[in-house]
């Protein structure tokens, strides 16, 4: 669920991303927390704050960013939710979904 997005950029014919560092860890359970530091040149201004439920990897995020460089901070469950049977999935060392 977005609680809150405002988005501004322009677009460059050669945009950049490139990610600038990542600390991750385990909090308790199946909670994870990730900090990630980014570049990405046609970005001007990004406020982004989700909340998310029943979803791949829920929890709340929160991404800030100006002039192209931005903080994007990360709580969530490492555990998938299945649709079909409206439960939590996990699989082991974090292989992905079969398809």
């Amino acid at each position: 669920m977005k609680i809150f997005n405002l988005r501004t950029q322009i677009s460059l014919p050669f945009d950049h991303f490139k990610n600038l560092g990542c600390i991750s860890g385990k909090l308790f359970g199946n909670k994870a927390w990730e900090l990630e530091h980014t570049y990405y040149s046609g970005s001007l201004l990004d406020i982004d704050i989700n909340f998310g439920i029943q979803e791949d990897h829920a929890g709340f995020e929160i991404c800030l960013g100006i002039f192209g460089y931005g903080v994007h901070f990360h709580i969530y469950d490492t555990r998938h939710w299945d649709d079909y049977d409206k439960q939590w999935k996990t699989y082991p060392n974090n292989l992905q979904k079969p398809k």
